[in-house]
Protein backbone atom coordinates (compact mmCIF):
# COMPACT_ATOMS: atom_id res chain seq x y z
CA UNK A 1 0.00 0.00 0.00
CA UNK A 2 2.68 2.49 1.25
CA UNK A 3 4.62 1.70 -1.83
CA UNK A 4 1.54 2.56 -4.29
CA UNK A 5 1.18 5.41 -2.91
CA UNK A 6 4.75 6.72 -3.10
CA UNK A 7 4.58 5.75 -6.95
CA UNK A 8 1.64 7.77 -7.03
CA UNK A 9 3.16 10.90 -5.10
CA UNK A 10 5.88 10.91 -7.61
CA UNK A 11 4.45 10.19 -11.09
CA UNK A 12 2.03 13.70 -10.10
CA UNK A 13 5.02 15.26 -8.89
CA UNK A 14 6.77 14.55 -12.46
CA UNK A 15 3.74 15.65 -14.34
CA UNK A 16 3.27 18.93 -12.15
CA UNK A 17 6.95 19.86 -12.40
CA UNK A 18 6.70 19.03 -16.51
CA UNK A 19 7.88 22.54 -18.52
CA UNK A 20 5.12 24.86 -19.80
CA UNK A 21 5.40 24.40 -23.82
CA UNK A 22 6.94 28.14 -25.24
CA UNK A 23 4.26 30.04 -27.19
CA UNK A 24 7.40 30.98 -29.53
CA UNK A 25 11.20 31.26 -29.87
CA UNK A 26 11.20 33.95 -31.45
CA UNK A 27 8.83 36.92 -31.90
CA UNK A 28 9.13 40.44 -33.66
CA UNK A 29 5.99 42.64 -35.65
CA UNK A 30 6.18 46.20 -37.17
CA UNK A 31 3.20 48.23 -37.90
CA UNK A 32 2.57 51.24 -40.06
CA UNK A 33 -0.17 53.61 -40.51
CA UNK A 34 -0.43 56.13 -42.88
CA UNK A 35 -1.41 58.60 -40.40
CA UNK A 36 -1.32 57.47 -37.11
CA UNK A 37 2.77 55.54 -36.19
CA UNK A 38 5.56 53.35 -37.43
CA UNK A 39 6.21 51.15 -34.78
CA UNK A 40 8.06 47.50 -34.43
CA UNK A 41 8.02 45.68 -31.43
CA UNK A 42 10.22 42.19 -30.39
CA UNK A 43 8.47 40.05 -28.00
CA UNK A 44 10.77 37.79 -25.59
CA UNK A 45 10.22 34.65 -24.55
CA UNK A 46 9.68 35.98 -20.65
CA UNK A 47 7.53 38.84 -20.32
CA UNK A 48 9.92 41.35 -21.60
CA UNK A 49 9.14 43.59 -24.59
CA UNK A 50 11.42 45.69 -27.10
CA UNK A 51 9.93 48.26 -28.96
CA UNK A 52 11.43 51.24 -31.57
CA UNK A 53 8.58 53.87 -32.27
CA UNK A 54 9.95 54.77 -35.83
CA UNK A 55 7.32 57.76 -36.23
CA UNK A 56 4.99 59.29 -34.90
CA UNK A 57 1.77 61.70 -35.79
CA UNK A 58 1.97 63.47 -32.67
CA UNK A 59 5.19 64.50 -32.64
CA UNK A 60 4.14 67.19 -35.27
CA UNK A 61 1.76 69.26 -32.93
CA UNK A 62 2.96 70.91 -29.60
CA UNK A 63 0.60 68.07 -27.64
CA UNK A 64 3.35 65.35 -28.59
CA UNK A 65 2.39 62.42 -28.06
CA UNK A 66 4.25 59.23 -25.83
CA UNK A 67 5.92 57.48 -27.38
CA UNK A 68 8.51 59.56 -29.10
CA UNK A 69 9.66 59.36 -32.65
CA UNK A 70 12.91 57.68 -33.04
CA UNK A 71 12.95 55.99 -29.35
CA UNK A 72 13.94 52.71 -27.97
CA UNK A 73 11.78 51.59 -25.29
CA UNK A 74 11.30 48.16 -23.32
CA UNK A 75 8.50 47.21 -21.10
CA UNK A 76 7.10 44.08 -18.99
CA UNK A 77 3.91 42.54 -20.14
CA UNK A 78 1.98 41.77 -17.21
CA UNK A 79 0.97 38.06 -17.06
CA UNK A 80 -2.68 38.34 -18.49
CA UNK A 81 -1.28 40.26 -21.56
CA UNK A 82 1.22 37.19 -21.56
CA UNK A 83 -1.64 34.66 -21.63
CA UNK A 84 -3.64 36.89 -24.36
CA UNK A 85 -0.53 36.77 -26.25
CA UNK A 86 0.02 32.99 -25.95
CA UNK A 87 -3.86 32.19 -26.76
CA UNK A 88 -3.78 34.61 -29.73
CA UNK A 89 -0.36 32.97 -31.04
CA UNK A 90 -1.70 29.58 -30.39
CA UNK A 91 -4.99 30.38 -33.09
CA UNK A 92 -2.74 30.74 -35.86
CA UNK A 93 -1.85 27.75 -37.93
CA UNK A 94 1.42 29.15 -39.52
CA UNK A 95 1.51 25.93 -41.77
CA UNK A 96 -1.77 26.99 -43.28
CA UNK A 97 -1.31 30.88 -43.98
CA UNK A 98 0.51 32.66 -46.23
CA UNK A 99 3.05 34.64 -46.24
CA UNK A 100 1.66 37.67 -48.02
CA UNK A 101 -1.37 39.54 -47.95
CA UNK A 102 -1.40 41.95 -50.84
CA UNK A 103 -3.80 44.51 -52.22
CA UNK A 104 -2.57 47.11 -53.80
CA UNK A 105 -4.30 50.32 -52.54
CA UNK A 106 -2.82 53.61 -51.47
CA UNK A 107 -2.26 54.39 -47.66
CA UNK A 108 -3.79 52.08 -45.07
CA UNK A 109 -1.79 49.76 -42.49
CA UNK A 110 0.38 47.51 -42.70
CA UNK A 111 2.24 45.26 -40.83
CA UNK A 112 4.38 42.43 -40.87
CA UNK A 113 4.99 39.71 -38.36
CA UNK A 114 8.44 37.17 -37.90
CA UNK A 115 7.52 34.07 -35.84
CA UNK A 116 9.96 31.01 -35.18
CA UNK A 117 8.69 28.00 -33.06
CA UNK A 118 10.70 25.02 -32.92
CA UNK A 119 11.54 24.36 -36.66
CA UNK A 120 8.94 26.30 -37.86
CA UNK A 121 9.90 29.97 -39.14
CA UNK A 122 7.32 32.64 -40.75
CA UNK A 123 6.84 35.76 -42.50
CA UNK A 124 4.02 37.66 -43.13
CA UNK A 125 3.41 40.51 -44.40
CA UNK A 126 0.04 41.81 -44.63
CA UNK A 127 -1.56 45.20 -46.78
CA UNK A 128 -4.77 43.99 -47.13
CA UNK A 129 -8.11 44.19 -45.87
CA UNK A 130 -8.89 39.94 -46.43
CA UNK A 131 -6.72 38.78 -44.36
CA UNK A 132 -7.69 35.42 -42.05
CA UNK A 133 -8.92 36.73 -38.71
CA UNK A 134 -6.27 35.19 -36.11
CA UNK A 135 -3.42 37.60 -38.23
CA UNK A 136 -5.84 40.50 -37.38
CA UNK A 137 -7.24 39.96 -34.36
CA UNK A 138 -3.57 39.31 -33.22
CA UNK A 139 -2.67 43.19 -35.16
CA UNK A 140 -5.42 44.62 -33.32
CA UNK A 141 -4.21 43.23 -29.78
CA UNK A 142 -0.85 44.15 -30.33
CA UNK A 143 -1.48 47.55 -30.92
CA UNK A 144 -4.24 48.24 -28.13
CA UNK A 145 -1.57 46.74 -26.17
CA UNK A 146 1.21 49.09 -26.81
CA UNK A 147 -0.73 52.03 -26.08
CA UNK A 148 -1.47 50.78 -22.66
CA UNK A 149 2.72 49.81 -21.45
CA UNK A 150 4.54 51.52 -19.66
CA UNK A 151 7.33 51.85 -21.57
CA UNK A 152 11.02 52.72 -20.17
CA UNK A 153 13.48 54.67 -22.66
CA UNK A 154 16.69 52.47 -23.45
CA UNK A 155 19.67 52.86 -25.46
CA UNK A 156 19.90 49.56 -26.30
CA UNK A 157 20.54 49.41 -30.21
CA UNK A 158 17.60 47.57 -31.78
CA UNK A 159 17.42 45.87 -35.13
CA UNK A 160 13.73 44.48 -36.58
CA UNK A 161 13.74 42.40 -39.98
CA UNK A 162 10.25 42.56 -40.00
CA UNK A 163 10.52 46.52 -40.52
CA UNK A 164 11.72 45.81 -43.87
CA UNK A 165 8.90 46.01 -46.18
CA UNK A 166 6.88 48.40 -44.53
CA UNK A 167 9.38 51.37 -44.80
CA UNK A 168 10.26 52.28 -48.60
CA UNK A 169 13.48 52.15 -50.24
CA UNK A 170 15.52 55.11 -50.05
CA UNK A 171 15.14 56.96 -53.79
CA UNK A 172 17.89 56.97 -55.99
CA UNK A 173 20.65 59.76 -55.97
CA UNK A 174 20.19 62.28 -57.76
CA UNK A 175 22.44 62.60 -60.84
CA UNK A 176 25.07 65.71 -60.65
CA UNK A 177 25.10 67.49 -63.87
CA UNK A 178 28.16 69.92 -64.48
CA UNK A 179 27.63 72.46 -66.56
CA UNK A 180 31.00 73.56 -67.25
CA UNK A 181 31.70 76.49 -70.13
Amino acid sequence: MKRQLLIITLFVLLNSCSKKEKDFDSFEYSYSGTFSTVFSIKFTENDTIFLREHWNAGERSDNIKFPKAEKNYFAILTKEQRNQLGDLLKKIDLKKINSHYFENYADGDAYQLIIKKDTMKKTVFVHSYNVPKELDTLSNWIYKTKENLKLIETNRKLYFRSLKELLPPPPPLPKVIYNIK
